[in-house]
């Protein structure tokens, strides 16, 4: 074959083989490794450089500017970033080090190795994030119809931008994913069941936990207190009717005659029912109260007018 048919071949096999490193580069920079940062904090880029091989330089780069150059021979290191001068550092590895970090340092980083055969490339992503404070899980109860505590739980935190996900747990095991949660608890029960909120993002996680019977304390301390307000009231009057029925004695509030009263209960409802016959105007009046350990106090009052004799 001659010479000027082998031209051509070769020049295609040369093409090829150019294309082909030119592909296999691309590929390793296409999958960079991602590295996690803590606002304020250090980080380190690790280097997995060939330590067989000899090394002319090493560039790092951010976002395509070169931040510091290195040659591992002459022991030399130069930042090329003034902005950065005191924040940066190299590990006796050649990884990079950067300190105080702030969300401008956050993005594409390359670190670029120069030997005698061909240039290395490694690929960083560098994700910067604040570290989670403040958890607080609030609430909201009130009491159904039948008496059982419903309850709305809801997570935050001081910095919710950063990435932040919640999920609750019970007994240790997931629950629900979501930063709500609503559950119920029946006063009758003797089951207690505490629910933990938990608030994550790629560099830090809190948690917070409440019980069910602790957050509904307060309205069921609030519906007995006016239970127990109500029976008060009760025993007051039945014992001021009592004293003028049997005693003709003077009531606490105001001096009343011809007094008649009577009490009944019904399940949970007592009602008490009293009679007052008003001689100065010859008016029959009738009081009459309902009284439920859950409900508002039902009260009415008649007039009857007598005829005057």
């Amino acid at each position: 074959m001659s010479t000027s048919a082998l031209l051509p071949a070769l020049f295609l096999f040369i093409l090829s083989l150019d294309f082909s490193i030119r592909n296999s580069v691309s590929e390793v920079s296409s999958t960079p490794l991602v590295v996690n940062g803590v606002l304020w904090e250090s980080v380190t880029l690790p280097s997995n450089f060939p330590v067989k091989e000899s090394i002319s330089s090493i560039t790092w780069l951010h976002k395509g500017n070169s931040v510091i150059f290195i040659w591992p021979k002459e022991a030399k290191i130069q930042v090329t970033d003034p902005t950065r001068k005191d924040r940066l550092n190299i590990t006796e590895s050649y990884s990079l080090q950067l300190n105080n970090l702030t969300m401008a340092d956050a993005g594409h980083y390359r670190a670029q190795i120069t030997t005698p055969t061909s240039p290395l490339y490694t690929d960083y992503n560098l994700q910067i994030f604040r570290r989670l404070s403040n958890l607080q899980v609030a609430h909201h109860t009130k009491l159904s119809e039948n008496s059982t505590c419903e309850i709305q739980l809801t997570c935050s935190v001081e910095n919710p931008s950063d990435n932040v996900s919640f999920r609750w747990e019970v007994a240790g095991n997931p629950f629900h994913s979501e930063a709500n949660l609503s559950v119920s608890w029946n006063p009758k029960s003797l089951n207690e069941e505490t629910y933990t909120c938990i608030a994550e993002n790629p560099v830090s996680n809190l948690s917070f936990s409440v019980s069910d019977k602790s957050v509904c304390k307060g309205v069921i301390n609030g519906k007995n207190e006016n239970l127990d307000i109500r029976w008060i009231i009760i025993v007051v009057v039945l014992t001021c009717f009592f004293q003028f029925s049997t005693q003709q004695t003077q009531c606490p509030a105001e001096t009343v005659s011809n007094l008649e009263y009577a009490s009944f209960s019904s399940g949970n409802t007592v009602y008490v029912q009293v009679t007052h016959s008003n001689r100065f105007s010859k008016d029959t009046i009738l009081y009459q109260w309902a009284f439920h350990p859950f409900r508002k106090p039902i009260y009415s009052r008649t007039t009857a007018h007598n005829n005057v004799m």
